[in-house]
């Protein structure tokens, strides 16, 4: 066999362990609207895990963002007072950070005095899973598991129209 043949040979095999290799790996693509959002987990700043899965009898919001985001930073007061509205009624928020530093996000919580569960995604995995790059990003899913929203960019979560369709979807979804 000469040298070109072994070549040859090897650039096969390579590109089989290649193919191989890429059908191995789980493709996971963005949550769809009306499909089931992948469930997740991660620490909460005491370290305990929130496990998404196991919130189903709530409708959650999730919102994607950082310390370092200035549209996050101005629509977190409202997802506090959407919290302290609709959280007896069954809406739970989770505030899924990007932050490498767990300080920086728990300095940011007590200045603003955030009493809804706050998340960290240190190095973007969940967020990157849920093709999430621009904060901030929420999804709104329903007692199902399905996605009922997606938005992007940040809102005034007490706007009154925001606040009737959060409503109305809650009381369609069984939660109020």
């Amino acid at each position: 066999m000469t040298s070109a043949d072994r070549l040859v040979r090897w650039g096969r095999w390579l590109s089989a362990v290649v193919v191989l290799l890429t059908a191995c790996v789980e493709q996971q693509s963005a949550p769809v609207i009306g499909q089931p959002i992948p469930d997740f987990e991660l620490p909460d700043l005491q370290g305990n895990v929130f496990r998404l899965s196991e919130h189903r009898e709530k409708v959650v919001l999730i919102n994607f963002w950082a310390t370092w985001c200035p549209p996050c930073i101005d629509e977190m007061p409202s997802l506090e007072k959407l919290y302290r509205a609709l959280n007896e009624k069954g809406l739970e928020i989770v505030a899924v950070s990007v932050d490498d530093s767990s300080d920086e996000i728990e300095a940011f919580r007590k200045e603003l005095g955030l009493s809804f569960t706050v998340l960290q995604d240190k190095g973007a995995r969940i967020s990157h899973a849920y093709q999430t790059f621009k904060y901030p990003e929420s999804y709104l899913v329903g007692r199902d598991g399905n996605l009922a929203w997606k938005v992007v960019g940040p809102r005034d979560w007490i706007a009154p129209d925001l606040m009737l369709d959060l409503v109305a979807f809650m009381k369609s979804d069984g939660v109020m």
